[in-house]
Parts: structure tokens; C-alpha cells; sequence
């Protein structure tokens, strides 16, 4: 099986380089016309994942059909089903949201009114509690560890994560790079896929740095920084493997 690595197009060369030197296929996601231009990239506003469903907005296929091709036949084998949603979509919360959720430990946080139709009714058959935030952009603001650790700097998921017996290691707000906004958030800045988390930047550069490394290092995660400059909002990563090499 290959390791495919599916990225906001703006990564730069050095993480690029490094996640290729892990094993992984780089695959990067051109823009979407109906996202603002600060994230129209981001994997966690084009691609929600659920189980083997991968799930995406019908426009975005479109204007992006190559991608898709490519994922289809690169994850051939290992099966994955693509799914797109007609959802419309535009650069104005709360209609850039509807794809944004984090799932953890059986349950699926999302702003339920804002959120796709057709994410909710494939969380619902894979038997995903769906938790209700007022958060919109939960998949943003949250790292998620594993099933049952998070770092985050909202207070709000915070509590909603703490309610529903997520252990969570709040940090302080900001010093992650996310142009033309004031910030971004810690959950777009790293990744993890098996026993490693791998951050767009280097977390050490944060203030609450040795927190977040902490909290990753205690739930068995080997942090991999992907270059040496302060973290970066790019929307994560979304890992995947398939058969063709």
C-alpha cells in the first residue's frame, strides 16, 4: 500500500520534502472559487472523511476533477468511496462550514445547522453520535490526538470535548500563521497518522509549546516538525493509502 498525504497547495517545498521522506505520495488540493482565499485549499473545508466515504462538494469536484481522479484511482483497492454533496457554498460563515467537523471517539462535534446533509446522514449510518457545538469550524480548532485526547485553544470546544470524556490540554490563542486573519488554529497547523504527528512548522516556536508537545508525547505520538518556522494554518492533513504505485 502507498501513503498518500493530501495537502492545502500552498505547503511549502521543505514540508513537501519531508513528508516525502516519510513514505508519503504528496497529493495537493487547488484552490475551491467559493471559499475565501485563506482557506479554499484546506483539506478540512473540501474533504471530510468517514470511514472509507470521502466526502466533498459536487462544485468543488468540478473545478477539480483531476484531483479526484487521481485520489480515486491512487486509493483504488483499499475501499475508499467518493461522495459529493450539492450543498452551495459560498466565503461567508456560516456557508463555508458544511463539511467542517471533528470526529472523536465514536461522536461527530459539528454546528448541526450549518453542517452537509450528506456528512450527517453518512455519520449517522456509520453509527457516530453527532454532538452539536456552536463552534463552526470545530475540525480548525481542535488537534485532535486521539479518541480520547485533544490540545485546542477554544474554550467552548473545550468544554464540549471535557463533557463527553475527552481529555483536553488547552494552549493560548494565536502565534499560528493563517494570512490575511490575525491567527490561525492548532488544528489546521498538524496531523496524526499512526504513531506520528506531523506539524506544519515547529510547535517548540509556540508559547504554549512545550504543552502541546507534552500532550502528544504522552499519548505514545512521536512529534515530527516539518520545518523549522513558526506553526502554519494549512487545514491539516488528510492521510489515505492505496495500491497503485
Amino acid at each position: 500500500m502507498i501513503k498518500i498525504a493530501i495537502t492545502d497547495s500552498r505547503i511549502d517545498s521543505e514540508s513537501e520534502h519531508r513528508l516525502m521522506l516519510h513514505g508519503y505520495r504528496v497529493i495537493t488540493l487547488p484552490p475551491f472559487s467559493r471559499l475565501s482565499e485563506a482557506v479554499a485549499s484546506h483539506p478540512d473545508m473540501l474533504i471530510k472523511r468517514i470511514g472509507n466515504e470521502y466526502i466533498s462538494y459536487a462544485d468543488y469536484c468540478e473545478e477539480a476533477s483531476y484531483i479526484f481522479s487521481d485520489l480515486s484511482l491512487m486509493t483504488s483497492g483499499s475501499g475508499a468511496r467518493f461522495s459529493f454533496t450539492a450543498d452551495q457554498v459560498s466565503p461567508d460563515y456560516p456557508a463555508d462550514v458544511g463539511l467542517n467537523a471533528l470526529e472523536m471517539g465514536g461522536m461527530l462535534f459539528c454546528r448541526v445547522k450549518s453542517a452537509s446533509d450528506t456528512m450527517l446522514r453518512y455519520a449517522t449510518e456509520a453509527g457516530l453520535k453527532i454532538v452539536n457545538v456552536n463552534q463552526g469550524y470545530p475540525a480548525c480548532t481542535v488537534l485532535k490526538l486521539n479518541d480520547k485526547a485533544a490540545v485546542t485553544a477554544d474554550k467552548g470546544m473545550a468544554k464540549a470535548l471535557s463533557d463527553h470524556g475527552i481529555r483536553v490540554t488547552l494552549i493560548e490563542e494565536g502565534y499560528i500563521d493563517l494570512p490575511p486573519h490575525e491567527y490561525g488554529f492548532i488544528g489546521g497547523c498538524a496531523e496524526v497518522d499512526g504513531d506520528k504527528i506531523f506539524f506544519f512548522g515547529d510547535p517548540a516556536t509556540h508559547p504554549s509549546g512545550d504543552k502541546i508537545i507534552s500532550a502528544a508525547e504522552a499519548e505514545g505520538l512521536k512529534v515530527i516538525p516539518l520545518s523549522t518556522l513558526g506553526l502554519r494554518d494549512l487545514g491539516g492533513i488528510l492521510f489515505a493509502e492505496g495500491n497503485i504505485h
